[in-house]
């Protein structure tokens, strides 16, 4: 997320109290994106404990996400009941082969 970005979503209504926690996060994911981009990687996996901010705050890290235009979802993941630890997967379509889809 760049700073432009994220000022301008820290004065949206209901978006001040978290604009710290939401960063981040935020931070720490592109940090594994950038990390499995260089390896070659089309996709990452964050795991979150159920009690953390984007467990709690899914859907608002779904859109944006999906906003930059990687396909993201959420995984629970059951150690006993309810899920201790949610996993956050996001992928997206290399260059090469969005540009392939584009010529067929």
């Amino acid at each position: 997320m760049l700073r432009e970005e994220a000022e301008h979503r820290s004065r949206t209504a209901g978006r001040e109290k978290h604009f710290l926690q939401e960063t981040w996060y935020c931070g720490i994911i592109n940090q594994k994106i950038e990390d499995a981009a260089e390896k070659g990687q089309y996709e990452v996996k964050v795991r979150f404990s159920a009690r953390s901010y984007p467990a709690r705050h899914q859907q608002r890290f779904i859109e944006l996400y999906e906003a930059q235009g990687y396909e993201a979802f959420f995984r629970p993941n059951y150690v006993h009941i309810e899920p201790s630890m949610w996993d956050l997967i996001l992928r997206w379509i290399p260059a090469e082969k969005q540009q392939a889809k584009l010529m067929d």
